[in-house]
């Protein structure tokens, strides 16, 4: 985390959270975890809010694959 901004990049949310930063990537593009700001050299910056969202993200996404899942 940046002190002085309080936003993260996608590398320092990556080590934070354990997830990949393509990934985060992905599901920024997708609009689930929107950067709140970018950074003077474009990149993308993250507040404490996108690492609970993630969190979040990545829970839902590892129940939807550990439920069982019907026989055609």
């Amino acid at each position: 985390m940046n002190d002085v901004t309080g936003l993260y990049t996608i590398g320092q949310l990556a080590q934070r959270t354990g997830l990949q930063a393509r990934t985060i990537r992905f599901w920024s593009d997708s609009g689930v975890v929107p950067p709140v700001q970018r950074s003077e050299g474009g990149y993308r910056l993250y507040d404490a809010e996108a690492v609970a969202r993630l969190d979040l993200v990545r829970t839902l996404r590892d129940l939807v694959t550990a439920l069982p899942r019907r026989s055609p």
